[in-house]
């Protein structure tokens, strides 16, 4: 018999609750969490291991993995997706990745139903560095025969790594419901997101959706609302949260009530652009190098920023230095600070806001700053 066959027979022989191995202890299981279910078969040794590694056919793999669609799909991907699929078939369930020490490789996207299923990893590696064009790492899609889950059901405690910030096209955490009267909400809590065009794309029926003690870094864009979206904006917020290192923070062209808590907001060409909804930023700090553009833009929109901290890094002074740090399309829209503060807010006109709008400064300090352009 050749290697191939043998190795397919063997991988077909697997107990149907065979859990994960630890990479770390080759033949030993992790534990397993009250309930959870585990990835069966997934290696997770951080190297590729297609399917046509361990199978002559894809029939051959059906048999183990019945949702594997070409023999080029990753082992580890159809474990995840298996273990996924099983919660889903209960009726509900949580789904443990344990984390061996080194990464689950995935060349496909996951597909979950939010109101019906936990994902849990204990800062388990995702690594998506083979997705391909138009892939999302991880999609939330809400089934229309399931009542909303009420954030009952979580996402936590993974690394997502993409195939870099410049892969147009692939996304790492898509919210999107494809029926009416569903609705992609979530809580992601505890989870690292890099080197992805973009960290967090909403699409139609995406609402309610809270994001806990995560990072976003080196991306084209951390937060991506799109034109065009359908019931969907409501109440999306971000709590102790950092986005940084990426061309773009906030993209807000859909128009969603966007709130910040106690976030980070580091080093991006633009920190809000095309705002045409409400972003709420509480207590939050904005750091940047010297942008060349208005690092805040509003079309329609609104900025509420209520404290925190705005501050511009420069320390010799050279720029470049930005037309406006606040620039607006339409007479309606405003940006509002109270009791913020900031430090070097410099711009080559001079003027603090371009456009149409209007920034109200409300008892706040700021120091070596343009005039405010607004109400005092």
């Amino acid at each position: 018999m050749k290697r191939r066959g043998m190795l397919g027979a063997a991988a077909m022989s697997w107990p149907l609750g065979a859990a994960a191995a630890d990479a770390a202890s080759p033949g030993r299981t992790a534990p397993r969490p009250a309930g959870a279910i585990l990835p069966e078969g997934a290696i997770a040794d951080g190297a590729n291991h297609p399917l046509s590694t361990m199978f002559a056919t894809l029939a051959e793999a059906r048999r183990v993995f019945p949702h594997a669609t070409a023999l080029e799909d990753e082992i580890d991907w159809c474990a995840l997706q298996g273990a996924i699929n099983a919660a889903q078939r209960q009726g509900g369930g949580a789904v443990h990745v344990p984390n061996g020490g080194r990464g689950y490789v995935l060349n496909r996207g996951l597909v979950l139903d939010p109101n019906a299923v936990t994902l849990r990893g204990d800062g388990s590696l995702l690594d998506f560095r083979a997705l391909p064009a138009g892939g999302r790492a991880v999609w939330f899609r809400a089934e229309p025969n399931r009542p909303y889950g009420h954030e009952r059901h979580v996402f936590e405690g993974f690394e997502l790594r993409g195939p870099g910030q410049d892969a147009a096209d692939r996304a790492a955490l898509l919210f999107r419901a494809e029926a009416p009267g569903a609705s992609s909400r979530a809580m992601v809590r505890d989870c690292a997101v890099h080197g992805f065009h973009d960290a967090v794309m909403f699409g139609h029926r995406a609402y309610l959706v809270h994001f806990d003690h995560c990072v976003f870094h080196d991306c084209r864009f951390c937060v991506n609302c799109p034109y065009g979206l359908q019931d969907a904006g409501e109440t999306v917020s971000f709590s102790q949260c950092t986005l940084g290192n990426s061309y773009c923070l906030i993209a807000n062209m859909a128009g969603f009530d966007l709130k910040f808590v106690s976030c980070s907001l580091d080093y991006a060409g633009r920190v809000v652009w095309d705002n045409n909804g409400i972003i709420d930023l509480v207590g939050c700090r904005v750091e940047l190098a010297p942008p060349s553009e208005p690092p805040f833009h509003c079309n329609h929109g609104r900025i509420n920023m209520f404290g925190g901290f705005i501050l511009v890094t420069d320390p010799q002074n050279r720029g470049p230095f930005p037309p406006a740090m606040f620039a607006f399309n339409n007479p309606q829209a405003s940006v509002h600070l109270l009791a913020v503060q900031g430090w070097n807010w410099r711009t080559r006109s001079g003027r603090l806001a371009a456009g149409p709008g209007k920034v109200h400064w409300y008892a706040g300090e700021v120091v070596d700053s343009p005039d405010i352009v607004g109400d005092p």
